[in-house]
């Protein structure tokens, strides 16, 4: 994940504004998934916000550690990449996603998703580690 756990400071009035702005917008989308009422993963789609960008967008997902590799990820994809096609504004989603997880990767793949770049040392880890970013890509039309 991009975001450290101290740049995570969110107040739930921004969050509910956050969501109120996907829920208003056509090309957004939001998804949580939930297990015994508590939220175990979230993916946000958004799609660019000027007409020759619009027809793409990206997306950003994560799931709580205890949860991963449980299909909890593949399950709020397949709804993302059903909602895309479905939606007459969306024909490329995007995404990011650290080099060095391949669990994901691999998820992406696995549905249909192909490289489209990397960016070398685009993620600092700490002062003397880096990670590249792999831009990826699926049409859905």
């Amino acid at each position: 994940m991009l975001t450290t756990e101290a740049e995570f400071n969110l107040t739930s009035a921004q969050q509910k504004q956050f969501l109120r702005q996907i829920f208003d917008d056509n090309g957004k989308l939001a998804i949580a998934a939930e297990y015994q009422n508590n939220i175990i993963g979230f993916l946000d789609f958004h799609n660019g916000y000027k007409k020759r960008i619009q027809h793409q967008g990206s997306f950003g997902m994560s799931v709580a550690c205890l949860c991963r590799n449980q299909g909890v990820g593949k399950a709020m994809l397949s709804i993302l990449l059903a909602w895309a096609k479905e939606n007459p504004l969306i024909e490329k989603v995007c995404l990011e996603v650290f080099a060095e997880n391949e669990n994901a990767i691999a998820l992406y793949v696995n549905v249909g998703f192909v490289e489209e770049g990397r960016k070398v040392k685009a993620i600092k880890v700490n002062e003397n580690v880096y990670d590249d970013l792999i831009s990826m890509t699926y049409f859905t039309k």
